[in-house]
């Protein structure tokens, strides 16, 4: 019995390794990575057709093909979650709390521009 429970515990959190260090990265790459090209896909249609503009398309089938295998592979989808895809995602998330907590420490004072003029 004490077997199968031991082996049982291992499966478990085994599952919850993969959980987070393969299956989520690889749910959030998979939805960035889609978003991302049909956000591409959508400015190359634009740009395509602009009078007067070179086009150069952003996405190509080598493109595609590396944001499928950096989904798949184990560590490139944890890495690509973390470094390419996060910024982009929480980046107005993080502004934002940048603009919360930029709070001075030393406030300045009601007449401290005045103070700093007739100092000069």
């Amino acid at each position: 019995m004490d077997f199968l429970q031991s082996w049982a515990l291992r499966i478990w959190s085994d599952a919850w390794l993969a959980g987070l260090l393969y299956w989520l990265p690889l749910g959030f790459c998979a939805v960035g990575y889609i978003a991302r090209t049909a956000r591409n896909f959508a400015t190359d249609r634009r740009e395509r057709v602009r009078p007067g503009a070179f086009y150069r398309p952003t996405d190509t089938l080598g493109s595609l093909i590396g944001r499928a295998l950096v989904t798949m592979l184990p560590v490139g989808n944890l890495l690509a979650a973390i470094f390419d895809l996060s910024p982009e995602v929480f980046g107005k998330f993080f502004e934002w709390i940048g603009k919360v907590f930029n709070q001075p420490l030393v406030p300045d004072l009601p007449d401290g521009s005045e103070r700093r003029k007739q100092q000069q």
